[in-house]
């Protein structure tokens, strides 16, 4: 009897820990959002924050709502597969629709809605409510999930997230009337899984030459007289942040890398890169989510070309 009771309680303890984990990180989600800033600005080693959203693609770092989803899916998931009392716990949280959990059930549902469609609706599953839905509409080998299937879903959440605040991540051209690209264009380049397969900084770099090409990337960086300008709050209208280097141009990470006739000997490379330069100054995003290893290589090779010859740094010069 005594061995019963205690094998009874330790399921009872087990299982509410089971379900209300997941909980207690969805509550806390905001107090790792300093430490997850910090964290980011020390791994891109800039010297200012650049938007939250292309500062996570850069540092290939999965956004926190993103890995909320898969980790409350993958709970939810190994809860269904569990023992008869967890799997009554979360289908009776379904049926109640009223319990902190049933947002989990929800996220859970999805990930089957985006499973049974192949992987091809992402965005309109995220939108719909999953109230109609239930756990008894999917079959035992639904509930089965790979790791591939997962990091899959992780991406297709991470690039819904990206096109739904694409503008958060595209670089605006004060001196361009009509840009050649419209956010839509800029959207569709979006692909999370490119950017984590070949990620423009690897390995075998220096903590220097990763930064500096880094700074290319995000344009945050007082070496760009446009960002220098903008840090000091000035009218773009009025005084034109032109090159220091070559005198002739407005300046920007676009300009020093594909424009700038201070720097010699770059042709080749320049147009080796064509296929990202004609986004001009949202280069960055065809080149961050680009499937071809050759042209970030070749991107790095002229990163460190132009901060070789550059004769101002990343002061504020100005």
């Amino acid at each position: 009897a005594v061995v019963s009771t205690q094998s009874t309680g330790k399921t009872v303890i087990l299982t509410k820990l089971y379900y209300s984990a997941p909980i207690w990180l969805r509550r806390r989600a905001d107090y790792f959002k300093d430490f997850t800033s910090r964290a980011r600005l020390k791994t891109l080693g800039a010297q200012m924050h650049c938007t939250k959203l292309l500062s996570e693609v850069l540092a290939t770092v999965t956004p926190m709502e993103v890995a909320l989803k898969v980790l409350a899916v993958k709970f939810t998931l190994k809860g269904l597969k569990s023992e008869d009392s967890v799997t009554a716990k979360i289908l009776q949280i379904e049926a109640e629709q009223n319990h902190e959990f049933y947002w989990h059930c929800s996220e859970t549902k999805r990930f089957l809605e985006w499973k049974r469609s192949n992987g091809q609706d992402a965005a309109s599953i995220q939108r719909t409510p999953m109230r109609t839905c239930s756990f008894s509409d999917y079959n035992a080998a639904d509930i089965i999930y790979s790791t591939e299937e997962m990091r899959q879903y992780s991406c297709s959440l991470w690039d819904t997230l990206l096109r739904a605040n694409i503008e958060d991540i595209t670089k605006k051209d004060e001196f361009t009337l009509s840009p050649l690209y419209s956010s839509e264009d800029l959207a569709k380049l979006v692909d999370t899984d490119a950017a984590l397969e070949i990620p423009i900084i690897t390995r075998d770099l220096t903590r220097q030459n990763s930064t500096d090409i880094l700074d290319f990337a995000h344009g945050h960086c007082l070496r760009f007289q446009n960002f220098a300008f903008s840090f000091l709050k000035y009218d773009p209208a009025i005084v034109i942040p032109t090159c220091l280097e070559c005198g002739l141009l407005p300046d920007s990470p676009f300009h020093k890398l594909l424009e700038c006739t201070a720097v010699v000997d770059v042709n080749v490379l320049r147009d080796q890169i064509s296929s990202v330069a004609g986004y001009e100054q949202n280069f960055h995003l065809a080149l961050i989510f680009s499937k071809d290893k050759k042209t970030k290589t070749l991107f790095r090779k002229l990163v460190a070309s132009v901060v070789e010859q550059s004769v101002y740094g990343d002061g504020l010069l100005v």
